[in-house]
């Protein structure tokens, strides 16, 4: 079953130029699967009252082009099945006219919510229903395994503040995304062109923690790390095509 949702891309989540922002295309596929999940029985507030919730774990997006403020797009989503611990799901918008200008593909986890410790899938979607179609030319998402970096790679510092957290109470997938492009300025990464986006999601940052964003950049990949004071939280690497 594909799930579809029309929208208009609000001026609200684009940037100066009028164009939507990587972290907010990655809002929008978040918010097409709560609404997908909330149709299925298996949306956010369904899970919670039996102590569970969904995480992301990795991601992997192909913005061809960014949408225009006011501009209408199609987002369309599946469950591509589950191994037992993570489900897979992929993502496609395209504009009116059929052009894609964005794929995905993503691996979530169900945890329970209050230990915050992934369990199994079986009692959720043993019998989902699933679509085969591919989006992106991933059959599946490794590890990211980044250069090493040191303190001269530092980018960017900052707290994890209470606007950062969403209804699983933790920092949302998206925020982490903002802490990345901020550190891609238009001197040096040209988002007008196609490229791709690559997150491994490994632990979870806290209220009140610092955070520290460090970047090192190879030929046309810029990689990124993020460390709490726990270990590494995410590991990203932002890819032209």
């Amino acid at each position: 079953m594909v799930y579809q949702m029309t929208s208009e891309t609000p001026s609200y989540l684009c940037d100066r130029f009028d164009r939507l922002h990587p972290w907010a295309a990655v809002r929008l596929c978040q918010e097409v699967t709560e609404y997908h999940g909330n149709a299925t029985g298996i949306g956010f507030q369904t899970l919670v009252e039996r102590n569970r919730a969904w995480v992301l774990t990795r991601a992997y997006y192909i913005i061809f082009r960014r949408p225009a403020a006011f501009e209408k797009i199609m987002l369309n989503t599946w469950s591509r099945g589950n191994d037992g611990l993570l489900a897979f799901r992929d993502y496609k918008v395209t504009s009116p006219k059929g052009e894609v200008v964005m794929t995905g593909t993503s691996y979530w986890a169900l945890i329970d919510y209050a230990s915050r410790r992934v369990v199994r899938l079986n009692d959720v979607i043993a019998n989902y229903e699933t679509h085969t179609e591919q989006a992106t030319d991933r059959t599946a998402l490794a590890k990211l395994v980044p250069p090493t970096m040191d303190e001269s790679d530092l980018a960017l510092e900052l707290q994890v503040k209470y606007s950062m957290l969403d209804h699983t109470n933790h920092v949302n997938n998206s925020e982490y995304i903002k802490w990345i492009f901020d550190c891609l300025d238009g001197q040096d990464f040209d988002m007008d062109r196609p490229f791709s986006l690559e997150l491994n999601f490994q632990l979870e940052s806290r209220p009140g923690e610092n955070v520290s964003v460090f970047r090192k950049s190879t030929d046309d990949t810029f990689w990124f790390q993020i460390r709490n004071p726990r270990g590494v939280s995410v590991i990203s690497k932002v890819t032209y095509l």
